[in-house]
């Protein structure tokens, strides 16, 4: 089994949940940012079979690519000195991939209620 880590824009999360959730994937979703432009991020946490790793990898591609984004050079601190257009084009998107072993996996199993009617 294997952890993927990414660090996608989080205007990628939903269709990367959506996508994973298609074929069976279960993901955990953390709030994140930082990064060039001070966006929100997501940090999605996947555990995945060995065997449906490239498969997961290639939903991840598909769903968190590039793209470019126009912003106005005041918003963004590190172009306060140089002399630009006032809309700069800038690209957001992709993410970052953390594939790490996981030695062990235990799902903690919803514990029963007794004498609560649902």
């Amino acid at each position: 089994m294997k952890l993927v880590i990414t660090v996608i824009h989080d205007h990628d999360a939903d269709p990367l949940f959506r996508s994973l959730a298609s074929v069976g994937m279960r993901a955990t979703r953390i709030g994140s940012s930082g990064g060039y432009l001070r966006n929100a991020n997501a940090t999605v946490f996947i555990g995945v079979e060995d065997d449906r790793l490239s498969e997961c990898l290639g939903i991840v591609h598909r769903t968190c690519g590039r793209r470019v984004h126009r912003v106005e050079t005041g918003a963004v601190p590190e172009f306060a000195d140089l002399e630009l257009e006032s809309i700069a084009p800038v690209q957001q998107g992709g993410g970052v991939l953390f594939v790490m072993p996981v030695e062990r996996f235990v799902r903690i199993p919803r514990p029963m209620l007794s004498g609560l009617s649902r």
